[in-house]
Parts: structure tokens; C-alpha cells; sequence
């Protein structure tokens, strides 16, 4: 039987709104990082609207240090939310 491979995604981060997060995710990105946003709350998504950032499990420790790096240099407004240190 074959047994098909389920990719483990675990959450980052959570933006305050939509534009934090797709800062968040094209920093990501743009860094070779898989990352996939997560509305919370209703099924649309509005501006102010939390929304999450989901990274794959093997992939946290790199997207970890790239969102710190990014904070350090001032790319990211806002502080830590308490989700990207474990």
C-alpha cells in the first residue's frame, strides 16, 4: 500500500491585518521560504481581518531567523507577537 506524504504546516506568525501578512509572506517568499496565509475568522478575508502565517514544519527555524533579521532591520512594523519563537 502506498502511504502518500502529508506535508506538516505550522503556524509563524499572526499579522494584525491583511497587509502586515502579505508583507510577512513575500518576505518569506522572497526568501525561499514556503508560506501560505490562514484568514482568521469569517471566510473573507477583510483588510483588518488577523490573519495567519503557516510555514512548513521543516522550514520554521530558517523562517524564524529571517523574521527576526527582518525586524532588526526594521522591515517589519510591530512587535513580537508570540509566535515566532518556540
Amino acid at each position: 500500500m502506498r502511504r502518500e506524504h502529508r506535508e506538516r504546516w505550522i503556524l509563524l506568525y499572526t499579522a494584525a491585518d491583511v497587509m502586515e501578512g502579505n508583507l510577512v509572506l513575500n518576505l518569506l517568499r522572497n526568501a525561499g521560504i514556503r508560506a501560505v496565509p490562514r484568514p482568521q475568522g469569517h471566510v473573507y478575508a477583510y483588510w483588518n481581518s488577523p490573519m495567519d502565517i503557516l510555514v512548513p514544519y521543516e522550514q520554521l527555524v530558517e523562517a524564524q531567523q529571517v523574521l527576526s533579521t527582518a525586524k532588526e532591520a526594521g522591515e517589519l512594523a510591530g512587535g513580537d507577537n508570540g509566535h515566532n519563537e518556540q
